[in-house]
């Protein structure tokens, strides 16, 4: 027996000591991927740059859409059918709504008069709920986490991939992408869309959104599948307080948009990721917003870099343009007075959408050109696993998420609308992925 005991402990020595699953991005799509591999019984260790988890997931509603079956023999009859967008939809109530449902998490039904076959959900607590769920589950999974700790480099192997971390060099059968996107380099979204220096843009995701995840995957011989897929808003007023960040507004309907020669600019009253197509195409790519004195005071802007509300009041103290009335507004916007005019709500009526401002005093807000999110995505096969330029798969490596361009894979990108369900999705299956190749 006192032989077999050393034995025995050499053995567990070397079973702990085996390459398991890294998780790069402790975002939602990450925490997901780490779940699935953990409760697969492989070693499982998260490399979260900051120093909390969640990602964006922590600032927005997660609102997801759902399709019946119905919407998908609509889409169906609208273009060609697609099995990879057939297998999005139908695993969007099982994989996401139902998972997250059995963890704990509350969701609620949303009115959808545009499509009424496709449900819209929001979570109870909104996205930093599903935040807090996921943590729990990766921790009973048994996932290790390592925050404040970003992953630097990688180098692939026959049989493993180094993860270079700082000074340190990590050792992993598998390596799963979920970064996020770059939404918050500005350089890096100029030179996929081309634009020029002098046109105006501000950031709408938090610096951390670098594309560090792409980058190490490229570095490795992975491609993108969409390299100028990067959508813009058009409702970004420059923060005050935060040196090229956005404030995003979002009460289109109590405000009066113009563009630079004074044309009417509604495309910013449907705050959608594409908008910033509209304005890109106006004179100078940028607008006005206009705001009367009570509008100015009652409502709250978005802040990217805050994660929080603040008054649009307080903004326009360090961006706005103030007017006594519409024709001295007019005047130092350099428009024709109509343009404001347009405007002004005929007393005895009530402010409206079509004519929102009461006379008196006017404020208006520059608005520019607004990074959304970057959706050029890594190529990847319908099981997370990262591909080269002809299309072969590249062993050990995964991708999930915003870096692997949500769920453009699936043809399902116009269905899911903030992206947290098709994070989870392509996180699910990654890991679900990862394992069994592991396993195999």
């Amino acid at each position: 027996m006192t032989r077999v005991w050393p034995t025995l402990a050499l053995v567990i020595l070397v079973a702990c000591s085996k390459p398991g699953v890294v998780v790069i991005g402790g975002g939602p799509a990450g925490l997901a991927a780490a779940i699935e591999a953990a409760n697969a019984h492989h070693r499982t260790d998260v490399y979260e740059a900051r120093e909390e988890l969640g990602g964006s997931a922590l600032y927005g509603d997660a609102v997801t859409a759902v399709p019946s079956a119905a919407a998908l023999d609509r889409l169906d009859a609208a273009s060609q059918p697609n099995a990879a967008r057939t297998r999005f939809i139908q695993r969007l109530q099982p994989d996401v709504i139902d998972w997250l449902s059995a963890m704990g998490q509350v969701w609620r039904p949303l009115p959808n008069t545009a499509e009424p076959d496709v449900a819209l959900l929001t979570p109870q607590g909104r996205g930093a709920s599903i935040v807090v769920h996921l943590v729990d589950a990766a921790k009973a999974a048994g996932v290790t986490f390592h925050l404040g700790e970003k992953v630097t480099g990688l180098e692939r192997a026959d049989r493993a991939v180094t993860v270079k971390v700082g000074t340190r060099r990590v050792a992993a059968a598998a390596v799963i992408i979920a970064t996020g996107g770059f939404a918050g380099n500005i350089e890096r979204v100029r030179q996929r869309l081309d634009l020029a220096d002098d046109i105006p843009l501000l950031r709408g995701a938090t610096s951390f959104a670098d594309g560090n995840g792409i980058d190490l995957a490229l570095a490795v011989g992975a491609t993108e599948r969409l390299p100028s897929q990067v959508l813009l808003y058009a409702h970004g007023v420059p923060d005050p307080n935060h040196d090229g960040a956005a404030v995003m507004f979002m009460d289109g309907d109590r405000a009066w948009p113009i563009d630079r020669e004074g044309a009417v600019f509604n495309e910013m009253k449907t705050p959608r990721g594409d908008s910033g197509l509209a304005l890109l195409a106006r004179p100078g790519s940028s607008a006005w917003v206009i705001l009367d004195r009570q509008t100015i005071g009652d409502i709250q802007l978005w802040s990217v870099d805050a994660r929080g509300f603040v008054k649009a009041h307080h903004v326009s103290q360090g961006v706005g343009t103030r007017g006594d009335n519409a024709e001295d507004l007019a005047r130092k916007l350099r428009v024709a007075p109509e343009a404001v005019t347009a405007g002004l709500t005929v007393p005895p009526a009530r402010p409206d959408s079509a004519h929102p401002l009461a006379r008196g005093r006017l404020t208006a807000l520059p608005l520019r050109l607004t990074t959304a999110k970057s959706l050029t995505g890594l190529q990847i096969d319908l099981d997370g696993r990262l591909l080269d330029a002809s299309g072969t798969i590249i062993p050990h490596l995964y991708a999930a998420g915003e870096a692997a361009g949500f769920a453009h894979p699936w043809e399902a990108e116009h269905i899911d609308s903030t992206m947290v369900s098709g994070a989870i999705l392509t996180g699910r299956v990654a890991g679900q992925t990862a394992a069994a190749d592991l396993d195999d």
